[in-house]
């Protein structure tokens, strides 16, 4: 037993003692010393500090955090930093060196330091360049840049400035980050458990064991084509990459790989990122005998592998031939990395977990373009050019071409990859995109295959997809036979049991995860119980998002529900089984409260077929009628329709067979429109390259044109066009409309001749007006949305004015909404009341449109009894 009188020793409940009062001390405010306690955390005993330093800093720390920019004129750049806390900066130009563009100094000043022993770390970069110093004094200190790199640089340093970073962890938790760092990528125990808690710490992951032994004796016979392989490697250098990608992703497995049975039966895995005999990552297509003896025995990376077999229905629609025909294609291209970054960037917001954002992805990817150009080109230059449409920039030239063109690198970022792109090395697919490009090929997709970039899937959202069983009675009889908990796959490899949040929850939607933020938000609110995120181990990150409420301060609103709202239900469900409740897929409503069999059989064959824009916020509304048009009616089209948040462009095009129709030779004649037809005949002329496009319309918000080009007229306005009368006619022949926001398709919509508005615009006019001038309406387009929704389409759409006849209703009383949804005024109808009433004036069948009226009717009934239900319990 040691002397209490000792100097030299310590007791375990001292040392912890001392430990808490330098935590303690060092967060009082008022406290003024000249040295933090923090900093001496490294001199005490080992048993001591080291604890602290990990609950404080983490490998996470690493990354810098992004301050802003220093430019010229830009006095205004202020922040707290990790050891000073007040600081500024500037930048000076200057030509100190006598060269052509001459160079600068960025000036910053670091007062107010919490103690004499701190220091800031900071980085500064721009496209050309990246350095990084330190400082430990209260003063002014000065970064040279003696010559800037070319006009290029000097350009965009002149309108962009410097981009200041800070480690925000500070030197002693930047070290520590560099020691977490390290053993994630080194295969040894030590690695292992590194990796595991940071997949912990920062994802909320769980390793529970499992029960010896860790490996199935699997029976291959009961293996079908189709059936994915979710792999999680925790060790070496591939479960060091795995981690991070993790957690930028928010995937809870790393890598994939695919069952194929050939003609005569036997099994294969095909997987994109196989090693070959060069040591290149390549897509293979091995023996199943192969594939599984590398993974119990070669394998050094500790793999966790769940098989998750195709449900029966869906096997059932899988074209294996197809599918084997486009894997042997691929067999032997390389991996995609390509393609392997840009998967989880969808937004120019809330995909990078803290402190990572689109500025420290442009810095990082400067310095590894200076240090491995040749990794930089096939990691992410070839595919800046595909976003650009561009070819052969460099880094540094695709960011100032960016800034060239009035955008900007994250809104660059946000571009999803297309399935067609072709690389210099050829195709290019990541492991799970080799996968889905097969369940493409393979019809899993069904019709909305050419709606679906796959490239855009992280593995996340595979496993996510509903196309898998979760009916154990269906199983393998081998599926998790030695496992107390039964997982609805089959775990046959691995010490720790898998996790796959939100496992088989996701129907496919047109343009899917295209603008799908990474990010979850804080807690997520379902019926009347907030649940904090942390508390369900971020089980749902990346793809669980709150309800309307919650999500109504995000600026990308509409993009997330589009992406997010159809699965908070469903993700829940794993967490409380009670508050599942099963819906119809044909009318999306409870199966209790179910449409379909209230609708006439068949659908109304209506000659005025509807198109209906659908505000993308008003699609998952309980009492949407919408619903009703589309299962009875059978000429209808819906499209989705977002608000316009930053910028949208429109481009207008006319079909070819439009203008072939056109009869020029009465040209000169009397009593006809001689202006019209020369237009018809300049834009036959040119048609073959990119004549058909007839206009392009770039709109802000609220409904602002900010530019429009047209072959119609020259140098003509908005305005212009609508007030020419051959400009209307030959728009009048039908035309297609293409809508961009933020570089992406939102929808393509062709507008067949002969379509009407049905809006009270300026110049609507009654439906029996129309036949009084012999004008025949063919198509009936509707704007599906609150009133104030439908307004603010009617205004961010300007192509919706190209159209000749607007048409309106006068309609007196209420409408059925009036009970359970607020109504403007008298007069004021459903989207299914409104279609109901147009298309009866318009001569279509009053019978089949009664029976519309009448289910909407029953549908708003089921909601008031609901409401009075839930009131009845309250009270």
């Amino acid at each position: 037993m040691a002397s209490s009188s000792s100097s030299s020793s310590f007791t375990l409940p001292s040392l912890f003692s001392i430990a808490v009062l330098i935590l303690t001390a060092s967060t009082a405010e008022s406290l003024k010393s000249p040295f933090n306690p923090r900093d001496l955390l490294p001199l005490l005993p080992k048993q001591v500090s080291w604890p602290i330093l990990n609950s404080l800093y983490g490998a996470a720390d690493l990354l810098p955090t992004f301050i802003g920019t220093a430019s010229p004129g830009n006095d205004d750049v202020k922040w707290k930093g990790a050891c000073f806390y007040e600081n500024t900066a500037y930048l000076e130009f200057h030509n100190k060196s006598g060269s052509e563009f001459g160079g600068g100094t960025l000036h910053i000043q670091a007062d107010k330091a919490h103690s004499w022993t701190c220091m800031d770390l900071y980085v500064f970069a721009t496209p050309y360049r990246v350095t990084w110093t330190w400082y430990f004094i209260s003063r002014a200190h000065t970064v040279e840049f003696p010559e800037w790199d070319g006009l290029a640089e000097y350009e965009y340093v002149k309108n962009k400035g410097v981009s200041i970073f800070l480690m925000h962890a500070g030197m002693l938790g930047t070290l520590q980050a560099l020691w977490d760092v390290f053993p994630l990528f080194t295969n040894t125990g030590w690695g292992e458990s590194s990796n595991l808690a940071f997949l912990e710490k920062h994802m909320g992951a769980k390793f529970d064991a499992r029960p010896e032994p860790w490996v199935t004796n699997v029976t291959t016979d009961q293996i079908q084509s189709g059936d994915l392989l979710a792999i999680s490697k925790i060790r070496g250098r591939w479960g060091g990459f795995e981690t991070l990608e993790k957690w930028v992703s928010g995937a809870y497995a790393g890598h994939s790989a695919v069952c194929l049975r050939d003609s005569e039966g036997k099994l294969w895995v095909g997987e994109s990122g196989n090693e070959n005999e060069k040591g290149e990552d390549v897509i293979a297509i091995l023996p199943w005998e192969e594939w599984w003896e590398f993974e119990l025995t070669k394998d050094d990376a500790n793999p966790q592998i769940a098989l998750l077999p195709l449900h029966p229905d869906v096997r059932a629609k899988f074209n294996v031939s197809a599918a084997w025909e486009y894997a042997r294609s691929m067999e032997g291209k390389p991996y995609g990395y390509h393609n392997l970054i840009f998967s989880w960037i969808d937004t120019v917001s809330e995909n990078y977990p803290p402190p990572l954002d689109s500025h420290l992805v442009a810095s990082f990817m400067t310095v590894w373009s200076k240090m491995q150009p040749d990794y930089a080109a096939n990691m992410w230059n070839e595919a800046l050019n595909k976003r650009l449409g561009t070819k052969g920039l460099d880094l540094s030239d695709v960011l100032v071409e960016v800034e060239k063109r009035g955008s900007s690198f994250d809104k660059l970022l946000a571009i999803p990859e297309q399935d067609d792109w072709i690389y210099s090395d050829g195709k290019s697919t990541s492991c799970i995109a080799f996968i889905l490009e097969m369940y493409k090929e393979g019809g899993l997709f069904g019709s909305l295959a050419d709606s679906i970039q796959v490239t855009e899937f992280t593995l996340k959202d595979a496993y996510m997809l509903n196309f898998f069983e979760t009916n154990a009675s269906r199983l393998p009889k081998w599926c998790n036979d030695n496992d107390s908990v039964k997982l609805p796959y089959c775990q046959i490899l691995g010490k720790y049991r898998m996790q796959l949040p939100g496992y088989n929850t996701m129907e496919p939607y047109t343009h899917m995860n295209e603008l799908c933020p990474s990010l979850p938000p804080k807690s997520v609110a379902y019926s009347d119980t907030t649940v904090n995120v942390s508390s369900l181990g971020q089980m749902m990150m990346g793809h669980v998002v709150a309800r309307t409420h919650l999500i109504l301060s995000r600026n990308n609103f509409a993009d997330s529900i589009r992406c997010q709202g159809l699965r908070v239900s469903k993700t829940l469900s794993m967490e409380s089984q009670q508050s599942k409740r099963p819906t119809c897929p044909s009318c999306a409503k409870p199966t209790q409260l179910c449409l379909c069999n209230r609708i006439r059989s068949p659908p109304l064959d209506n000659q005025v077929s509807v198109t209906i824009l659908q505000h993308s916020l008003e699609r998952k509304h309980a009492l949407n009628s919408t619903r009703i048009a589309r299962l009875g009616l059978k000429n209808v089209t819906v499209t989705t329709v977002c608000d316009v948040h930053d910028e949208a462009e429109f481009l207008i095009r006319v079909k070819g067979a439009s203008l072939e129709l056109v009869d020029t030779s009465k040209l000169g004649s009397d009593n006809v429109d001689n202006e019209s037809l020369k237009l018809y005949q300049q834009l036959a002329d040119k048609r073959g390259s990119c004549e058909e496009d007839l206009m392009r319309i770039s709109m802000k918000k609220r409904g602002v044109i900010s530019n429009v080009s047209t072959s119609l007229m020259e140098d003509a306005s908005f305005d212009g066009i609508l007030a020419s009368p051959a400009a209307m006619d030959v728009l009048a022949k039908g035309f297609v409309v293409t809508k961009f926001s933020e570089g992406k398709e939102e929808f393509e919509l062709e507008v067949p001749p002969g379509s009407a508005l049905l809006f009270p615009s300026e110049g609507s006019v009654m439906i029996n007006d129309l036949k009084e001038r012999d004008l025949k309406v063919r198509n009936l387009i509707v704007l599906d949305g609150t009133w104030s929704k439908a307004r603010r389409m009617y205004v961010e759409n300007p192509w919706l004015k190209l159209l000749c006849s607007h048409v309106k209703l006068e309609i007196e009383g209420a409408s059925l909404y009036r009970e359970v949804r607020r109504q403007p005024r008298e007069g004021c109808l459903s989207t299914i009341e409104s279609i109901v009433h147009a298309m009866k004036e318009m001569g279509e069948d009053t019978e089949g449109l009664d029976n519309m009226l009448d289910v909407f009717e029953s549908m708003v009934g089921d909601q008031r009894r609901c409401k009075d239900e839930n009131f009845g319990k309250v009270l």
